[in-house]
């Protein structure tokens, strides 16, 4: 979802960056980046381990979450072209599923903001996992759901964790190269796109069929 569907990758850097400053932890975006695609309890487990942080994560998370919405509550926009290949997807019946390591509440908010929950039959949210990516559990999950066969699916990923966690489920993969998601390595994608508006459903399609 983050980066794929919403441009919300720079308001998760900036909360992040906020939330951990409140405990002297001066962080860059870059260190923050290698954390893309990973669940927020993965992430703040091993930063307040690293930091040495006195506090727990479920604190942490919440006082990130408190800065988070308010930010997207300021500015939140699909990512360029993704409604239209939602729209033209949806038109040719292809299952689609969200599969993030975002938290459900957080999820249900973009989804109801950018009004696109029509489009999706399934959810998968980081509380349905218990393993972060690159472990394949939450596209594995995500297929079962919809009941179809890992090799018939087509992630779209912005970030190398991501198309790492693709790869194990025996996934074909988009590798969507997002700027706001920081150098993610998405050299393993069958296909590498900027602009979701210059992928065609044709294209998208094939990658599946090669798949099955």
């Amino acid at each position: 979802m983050d980066g794929v569907l919403v441009e919300s990758e720079n308001a998760h850097i900036e909360a992040e960056k906020q939330t951990l400053l409140k405990y002297g932890v001066k962080i860059s975006a870059e260190e923050l980046h290698t954390y893309t695609g990973t669940t927020a309890r993965f992430m703040f487990t091993e930063l307040i381990k690293k930091n040495k942080l006195n506090t727990t994560f479920e604190k942490i998370f919440n006082e990130k979450e408190e800065i988070l919405f308010r930010l997207l509550k300021e500015e939140m926009r699909p990512t360029k072209g993704i409604i239209e290949l939602l729209r033209k997807l949806k038109q040719e019946r292809v299952k689609l599923a969200i599969a993030s390591s975002s938290h459900r509440r957080l999820i249900e908010f973009v989804l109801e903001q950018l009004n696109i929950a029509l489009f999706f039959a399934s959810v998968i949210s980081s509380e349905d996992v218990a393993n972060s990516k690159p472990d394949p559990e939450i596209f594995l999950k995500s297929a079962s759901k919809l009941g179809v066969n890992p090799a018939d699916c087509v992630v779209i990923e912005d970030s190398k964790l991501g198309l790492e966690a693709a790869r194990r489920a025996r996934m074909k993969c988009v590798g969507y190269r997002n700027p706001s998601s920081g150098n993610q390595d998405l050299s393993r994608a069958d296909v590498v796109i900027d602009d979701f508006s210059k992928l065609s459903i044709r294209e998208l399609l094939s990658i599946s069929d090669s798949a099955a």
